[in-house]
């Protein structure tokens, strides 16, 4: 869900909890948070920060037998709370929810921040502006701290955009993603389906009306949604598609239809194999979409580098404790409003500007590498279903890739000691007797590797004289090295990378122990 169709759901979640209390919360899945809210009438709220959704929603998921200690977190704060108001800041993909909870003369004021942001999503209790309690814990959302939001996007505001600032950015870029980068609250594929809307002008300015007047049009539908399905592509949208659509009862029903809740527990009168593949495909088309839009977020280094230099050239006309600066841009003469973090000096928050930046391309070759990997694995899935649908045997590697399959038996002993991945050679040890004999046999500069603080294979890379090593192969060896572990279970697991030289065996210390200096740690998503 991008920022418009966040404000036309909450338009639909305001009206059906303001006012009522929160009389339970509930986790039927790892990624999404249930909340029961009784008022006027009934109604459930499915919150899903990592699947960027909230919304109504009149699914019937599993209450778990064992609830989360999460949940359980909530239920202590919230359960018995009143709703005060839902809001959205901006456009931008975060809402909150103010709870207001009684406790005899005590009167507590709560916020349920949601950062719907896809990733990197996460789910904040926020009590007098410090976090409580996080659904995932990390330098954000240390408990005690004072809770920062995201940080806005300097973008164009879509409700009072004008033609001639439209024609200005398609004159810096064209197509969909010029819309995405430079107006906010738009994804993209609203941003797609703004343009499937313009015909095909012959200049910048006649076209620059057309999606001008598409936008009024969306933006018309946020109060008062018209919701469709499209099953086609998986999705749902809260104004008429300009593609086949089916018109649904309430954008929540829509969003229902197309959400990772339904794919994860809807029912089916398919073989269970059939609806595991089923299950699969769809998250992995979910993830490489939210993915993608990562990389669309990445091309954003480029800009913040220019807002970072800006701040370096007028670092003196800053004031001190300034929220906002104008400063002009010497190349285009043009006026360029960069937001700031308060308590940091200019020359501060430049710095910040060039470390987002740094991390944005410092993480593209790994998202890249995983984008073909998933890519990869959903051919196997789709083709795995076109077996079952034909009545063909399925392909081994396909179930192999389902979760809890990778390791329900050994897979063919060559694979498992061996792949060769971009012409690199990566050895998986099978045993801890196993792992002593890759650690011995590893020249001194071949990259060795090993999950952080869980047993399992050591994995190693041959660098047969290369001096570089690609990204790909390093974050596949990562991967190995997560699911060849006792953490193969785990959402996020950091691996250890560092040459076989940093490597030493204890003298007398058992088979597969290993003392390791100077590693590197890398993050794997599974």
């Amino acid at each position: 869900m991008d920022g418009l169709s966040i404000a036309a759901s909450l338009g639909e979640v305001r009206a059906a909890v303001e006012g009522g209390f929160v009389d339970t919360i509930y986790q039927p899945t790892r990624s999404a948070i249930v909340l029961y809210v009784s008022g006027a009438g009934k109604a459930r709220i499915l919150i899903s920060p990592r699947a960027a959704a909230i919304h109504v929603t009149e699914l019937s998921l599993p209450n778990p037998s064992t609830p989360s200690a999460f949940v359980m977190f909530l239920r202590r704060h919230l359960r018995g709370g009143r709703i005060l108001a839902v809001r959205q800041r901006g456009w931008d993909r975060v809402a909150m929810l103010e709870i207001e909870r009684r406790n005899g003369r005590d009167t507590r004021i709560y916020e349920l921040v949601a950062e719907l942001t896809g990733l990197q999503g996460n789910l904040h209790l926020v009590k007098g502006g410090a976090i409580v309690g996080s659904a995932y814990y990390g330098r954000r959302s240390r408990p005690g701290d004072a809770y920062v939001s995201i940080r806005p996007q300097v973008k164009l505001d879509p409700e009072h955009v004008t033609m001639a600032e439209i024609a200005d950015v398609l004159r810096g870029e064209a197509g969909a993603r010029a819309l995405v980068r430079s107006i906010d609250g738009i994804g993209r594929h609203t941003a797609e389906d703004t343009l499937a809307w313009v015909d095909d002008r012959s200049n910048t300015g006649g076209q620059a009306a057309a999606i001008h007047s598409a936008l009024r049009t969306i933006l018309s539908y946020v109060g008062s949604p018209s919701p469709h399905v499209i099953a086609s592509e998986g999705r749902a949208t809260f104004y008429p598609p300009p593609v086949e659509g089916e018109l649904a009862a309430s954008f929540g029903m829509a969003l229902d239809a197309v959400s990772d809740a339904a794919s994860e527990d809807g029912a089916s009168d398919r073989s269970p194999v059939h609806d595991a593949l089923r299950r699969q495909a769809a998250r992995h088309r979910r993830t490489l979409e939210k993915l993608a839009e990562w990389l669309d977020g990445a091309d954003e280094a480029d800009r913040l580098q220019a807002l970072a230099d800006l701040l370096m050239i007028h670092h003196k006309e800053v004031a001190p404790k300034a929220a906002e600066v104008v400063v002009t841009d010497p190349a285009t003469k043009r006026e360029i409003a960069i937001r700031l973090v308060p308590s940091l000096s200019a020359i501060g928050n430049a710095q910040r500007l060039y470390e987002r930046a740094k991390r944005l391309r410092r993480g593209r070759p790994h998202v890249v590498s995983r984008i073909e990997r998933l890519r990869s694995e959903l051919r196997a899935f789709e083709e795995a279903l076109q077996d079952i649908d034909a009545g063909r045997a399925v392909d081994e590697r396909a179930i192999r890739l389902l979760p809890g399959k990778r390791a329900a038996g050994p897979a063919p002993q060559a694979s498992r000691h061996r792949l060769d991945v971009e012409g690199f050679a990566i050895l998986i040890g099978r045993s801890a007797r196993d792992n002593d004999r890759l650690l011995r046999e590893a020249a001194p500069d071949d990259l060795w590797l090993h999950v952080k603080g869980f047993a399992g294979s050591h994995v190693v890379v041959k660098r047969g004289g290369r001096k570089e090593i690609p990204d790909s192969v390093v974050g596949r060896a990562a991967r190995l090295a997560a699911e060849h572990s006792k953490a193969a279970g785990e959402r996020r697991v950091e691996v250890l990378v560092t040459q076989a030289k940093h490597v030493q065996k204890p003298k007398g210390a058992a088979d597969g122990l290993a003392n390791v200096t100077g590693a590197a740690t890398l993050t794997v998503e599974m």
